[in-house]
């Protein structure tokens, strides 16, 4: 984890290095105008890194941390133009000869900061304002199912990646749960990384967003690595609990009879307490003979796993983490990642469901998929009909 933060962080000094350079070499002659341009990028470039685990609640610094992160999701795009840029100076050079090395290229440097300017705010918009998406899934049971659910299904509501803190604030959230009210759902599921720090949480603000959906079955979730990277996993356990949510570490619960929850702890609790999570069927051990009839659905921050849930005899798994990379081009990564890096994969008997989150990471904007909330309908059928 250590080595993963400190390579980030050369590769962000590169790029913010690169790009002020470029700054440095287009804007000859301006007076202060360049040099303030630099020391912005050199400030936007440092603020993110810096002060999001050593930052506090101070107005200022907050300030400084999302304008950090806003700089963050732009930071790419302007790094490939100002990159374009050279290549284009290094070949005119070859074929016309140097340019007038006093004159400043003015167009160069509206484009290089005026488009990931229009993409930036763009995917800011686009991540404020989830979408509801739908999924109608019919699994087989062996036990017996419930009059309620002969001729109805158990709908599930499902929230992934809020990334709650500094950034991303409690109001989000109610436009999340808003979104799902009207479908009335019997069980919320919180899929993980619903912390990003513990600074400036309103617990109650959360709780009284999670109040605004009464599901008759309760709110139930897992951990993320957010939880654990937040700050001692016991701060982020309690925050949950207060809020409202049932929180399930390698835990069973049975819903209503017709449905096995299996709520896994996440695969990175070993890297930050030294000790690994439960296999599933450690899990499942203790679950009376009663139960194992039931159709098992499984919930996994990460989707790393999906043989293992099928080995355990799942019909589902639903899982977040992946964001979808949120901001172009690291969809591509992604998609080569995970089996499933998003959506609906049906195989082998497992319906595997992977949320691309409802809040965001870092740079409060995406450009890859909306932030969505879930609705799962869930029908039950006799096996063998």
């Amino acid at each position: 984890m250590v080595r993963f933060f400190v390579i980030t962080g050369l590769g962000l000094a590169l790029v913010n290095g690169w790009i002020i350079g470029w700054l440095w070499r287009a804007l000859p002659h301006t007076g202060w105008l360049r040099p303030l341009l630099c020391l912005t990028v050199v400030t936007l470039g440092a603020s993110f890194p810096l002060l999001y685990k050593l930052g506090d609640h101070s107005l200022v610094q907050v300030w400084m941390l999302r304008a950090g992160a806003f700089w963050l999701g732009m930071v790419l795009y302007v790094f490939l133009l100002v990159l374009l840029m050279d290549v284009w100076s290094l070949t005119s050079r070859l074929w016309l000869g140097p340019p007038d090395a006093g004159t400043p290229r003015w167009g160069a440097v509206l484009l290089v900061v005026g488009l990931p300017l229009a993409i930036g705010c763009a995917s800011w918009l686009n991540a404020a304002y989830p979408a509801v998406r739908h999924y109608d899934l019919t699994v087989e049971t062996a036990g017996a199912i419930p009059p309620a659910y002969k001729d109805a299904p158990l709908t599930l509501g499902v929230l992934a990646d809020m990334h709650l803190g500094r950034i991303i604030t409690a109001p989000r959230l109610v436009r999340a749960m808003d979104l799902l009210a009207p479908y009335k759902p019997d069980a919320v599921l919180y899929l993980g990384d619903i912390l990003d720090d513990h600074t400036l949480l309103d617990v109650e603000a959360m709780a009284a967003a999670l109040a605004r959906v009464q599901p008759r079955l309760g709110h139930w979730a897992v951990l993320g690595n957010h939880e654990y990277i937040s700050g001692p996993v016991e701060n982020s356990l309690d925050i949950l609990q207060r809020s409202g949510m049932r929180v399930l570490r390698d835990q069973w619960h049975v819903l209503d009879d017709v449905l096995v929850l299996a709520g896994r702890d996440d695969r990175s609790k070993l890297a930050f307490t030294g000790s690994p999570r439960k296999s599933l069927p450690d899990v499942l051990a203790d679950l009376p003979p009663e139960y194992r009839r039931l159709p098992l659905a499984v919930l996994d921050h990460q989707p790393h796993v999906l043989d293992e849930a099928r080995a355990a005899g799942a019909i589902l798994e639903i899982s977040g983490h992946t964001h979808y990379g949120q901001l172009w081009p690291f969809h591509w990564v992604v998609e080569n990642m995970y089996e499933n890096p998003h959506g609906l994969l049906s195989k082998k008997n497992l319906h595997s469901l992977v949320s691309a989150g409802t809040g965001a990471w870092g740079p409060p904007m995406r450009n890859t998929a909306r932030p969505e909330v879930l609705v799962i309908k869930v029908y039950f059928v006799e096996a063998g009909k």
